[in-house]
């Protein structure tokens, strides 16, 4: 077949996918790859369902650094050895496992009991890899980084439909859903020491009764003041990030810089650290967890602690600890 054919049946699909209807179904057990009720499109509605659970990401520390550092065999029996007691330790607080990316496992809960399964998954994990792991790869550093978020979870089958040993291979769910994408950014910061890099602006703000002066904003409060000056006399300091503060800057003429929302008069770079536990949550897992655990050891001595965070995309409170069993 040539490419030009292929191709052509590739743009077909691509139309066929945004001429079909998806529904979701609410589901309450965390769905399979075979699960009837979940379909290819082909032309016929897409069938899907969507949960409202936990999700939790694991992922190893430094990966890369540390193939480079040790034998490959040993990082295999390393990848091997902590991949099969997450599997293990998942499957024993009801968890699935539903996508295993290199280092990276996705574990998701059955609604039912969720915050539970989640954390105590992740407080398991987290003592496998310091004192399992750790205990029998003296000589390697190794660390892992857990983050848990709570939502809406929809999933839809993807792939072809293949004769032979490939099928399953080209056949997969995909997960979607801000908490998919929430606790895989809490895995990538759990258990590191990042320095962020921001600015401290001062600056003249724009005064925006120079921008409206010649509109009659009455009966709303009144016609503006005329001749407004394009800045105020006042000065404000802002807190920028260094994308923030390079978007904002420009330089039309020699000598002389330009801010956008304010007159520009002068800024200082600063930084600080952000110390992440290994395990990460969200407000709403955190509250779920507090509300049917009162009486548990990591909430009566307050082993989660509300953290200062950076994390993109996530505005709510993060609470995080380096938790692990007391085992007699």
């Amino acid at each position: 077949m040539a490419i030009k054919t292929k191709l052509q049946e590739i743009e077909n699909d691509v139309i066929d996918v945004i001429n079909t209807e998806f529904a979701y179904y609410i589901a309450t057990e965390v769905p399979q790859r075979n699960d009837p009720q979940l379909t290819f499109e082909s032309g016929i509605q897409k069938k899907g369902k969507v949960l409202k659970t936990c999700v939790l990401y694991v992922d190893i520390r430094n990966s890369v650094g540390l193939t480079e550092k040790h034998h490959n065999v040993t990082m295999g029996k390393i990848y091997t050895a902590f991949t099969k007691a997450v599997l293990k330790v998942a499957r024993h607080h009801n968890g699935h496992i539903r996508n295993i990316i290199g280092d990276r496992v996705m574990v998701v809960f059955p609604v039912k009991d969720c915050f539970t399964n989640a954390v105590d998954c992740a407080i398991s994990i987290n003592h496998i890899a310091q004192y399992i792991i750790k205990k029998q790869f003296k000589n390697v550093d190794f660390k892992c980084g857990i983050g848990i978020d709570y939502g809406d979870l929809r999933t839809i089958k993807v792939g072809i439909q293949r004769n032979g040993n490939e099928n399953a291979e080209n056949k997969g769910l995909v997960w979607a859903g801000y908490p998919a994408n929430i606790a895989s950014r809490l895995t990538d910061s759990a258990n590191k020491i990042i320095k962020e890099t921001y600015y401290e602006v001062k600056r003249n703000p724009l005064n925006y009764l120079s921008i409206f002066g010649g509109l009659n904003l009455a009966p709303i409060s009144g016609p503006a003041p005329q001749n407004q000056p394009l800045y105020l006399d006042k000065i404000e300091t802002v807190e920028m990030s260094a994308e923030q503060f390079a978007n904002s800057i420009s330089n039309n003429k020699p000598g002389e810089l330009y801010m956008s929302g304010g007159k520009f008069i002068s800024f200082s770079k600063k930084e600080r650290v952000y110390n992440y536990s290994p395990i990460l949550m969200t407000e709403d897992v955190y509250n779920g967890f507090k509300s049917n655990n009162p009486t548990r050891n990591s909430i009566v001595n307050k082993y989660w602690i509300e953290k200062p965070h950076q994390i993109k995309n996530y505005k709510g409170k993060l609470f995080g600890g380096d938790v692990h069993w007391e085992i007699n």
